[in-house]
């Protein structure tokens, strides 16, 4: 497989930043979830989980757009 051309890691970087900014809303209805006295302590505890995942999948797509901005394929330099 060929590497990228520095167009096409630009193209990816800008994908990965659209994906963190949907993870950072899916985090944000997470905690709205998390916070609802309206929705059970199941139902609370497992948005709560889901936010934290989420925030962790949006970091996770800025430094994977970070290295491709750079360069760098992600993963490439673990």
């Amino acid at each position: 497989m060929s590497r990228p051309s520095r167009r096409e890691m630009r193209e990816l970087a800008e994908d990965r930043e659209k994906c963190a900014v949907r993870s950072d809303a899916a985090a944000v209805d997470g905690d709205r979830a998390a916070n609802n006295p309206n929705n059970s302590p199941t139902h609370r505890a497992q948005a709560k989980a889901a936010a934290g995942f989420a925030r962790q999948h949006a970091q996770e797509y800025r430094e994977e757009a970070e290295a491709l901005r750079d360069g760098r394929i992600p993963g490439e330099d673990w």
